[in-house]
């Protein structure tokens, strides 16, 4: 579990990192300075036009050259989710991280059963309606033109404008969720998060399952406990559950080697968290070296759309 925390406030590092480095970029631009290179890593925070870029990959083999950085990423989210079960919001996202966090400094109560199907159906809903718009109803044509549109030129500024100066409606909504995850574990991640959602496609195939075995549990519910989404998983037989982020903390606080274990042959939590990061690390690098990361949006043209941020919009 230790591992998990380095990993995690490891991304968050670089998040907060990124963060200010874009700051820069867009004052030097501002200022004519075309000189400072646009951190890649920003567009990580554009996942509805990554998932539009991936469309469009697989239709016309096309790249997204506006933000290659976002697309990368987003290959590389999906994979990692995949081998490890959803492990980007168990060891990568800071937002799960923050979560997670704050479920700690509060009751850590969990929510009646009832009303939490109840209150998922908004990450359901807020998936579902984008990945119904975007992978069935709207047309390859029609998110080329979004793609080199000049409002997704300058998205990634838009999305700092959002988070360095949101609404009333935004302030109220960030409290709320804050308030809700220190009464319930895990509020926003289990019940409120439709980027989840996205993944938890890939992480139902994921090879990686955890199993227990009723003969070897000893009902000491550690494992439970532990979970920072709240699973019951002293009672389950099989993890097959969505909300599971693939932290493998209950591997790691179990009682014994057989009572949970993965399947085919059991690994460590610490060396799954290893893998995770390792996997991540290394592909984010590969990314890198191969050019699928920095923009090809000339900074001249992207200080211009920048002048005119607040005229434009999708």
């Amino acid at each position: 579990m230790r591992n998990r925390r380095f990993i995690q406030a490891f991304f968050l590092i670089c998040s907060v990192y990124l963060g200010f480095a874009f700051v820069k970029f867009l004052k030097a631009v501002q200022a004519g300075d075309f000189s400072v290179v646009k951190p890649g890593g920003v567009e990580a925070f554009l996942p509805i036009s990554a998932i539009m870029a991936l469309k469009r990959f697989i239709f016309t083999g096309n790249w997204d050259w506006i933000h290659p950085a976002g697309l990368s990423l987003l290959l590389i989210f999906i994979l990692v989710s995949f081998l490890f079960r959803r492990s980007f919001c168990g060891y990568i996202c800071p937002v799960g991280f923050f979560s997670e966090v704050v479920s700690l400094i509060g009751r850590n109560k969990g929510m009646n059963r009832y009303a939490g199907y109840a209150v998922s159906v908004i990450k359901y809903a807020g998936a579902g309606f984008f990945l119904y718009f975007i992978v069935i109803k709207m047309p390859v044509e029609a998110i080329t033109a979004f793609l080199n549109a000049p409002y997704n030129f300058v998205a990634d500024a838009k999305m700092l404008d959002f988070f360095v100066s949101p609404g009333q409606g935004t302030i109220i909504f960030v409290i709320a969720a804050i308030g809700l995850t220190l009464v319930f574990k895990g509020f926003w991640c289990k019940y409120l998060c439709p980027y989840g959602v996205f993944l938890s496609i890939f992480s139902a195939v994921s090879p990686l399952i955890i199993k227990r075995d009723k003969d070897a549990c000893v009902n000491c519910m550690k494992c439970t406990k532990a979970c920072p989404m709240d699973i019951q998983v002293h009672k389950v037989n099989i993890m097959m559950n969505p909300d599971c982020i693939g932290c493998h903390d209950c591997l790691a606080v179990r009682h014994n080697e057989k009572c949970l274990q993965t399947c085919k042959k059991d690994i460590k939590a610490k060396h799954l968290s290893m893998a995770v990061f390792a996997v991540a690390v290394v592909l984010i690098i590969a990314a890198m070296a191969a050019g699928f990361w920095e923009s090809r949006v000339a900074a001249s043209d992207y200080a211009f759309w920048l002048s005119k941020l607040n005229q434009l919009s999708h």
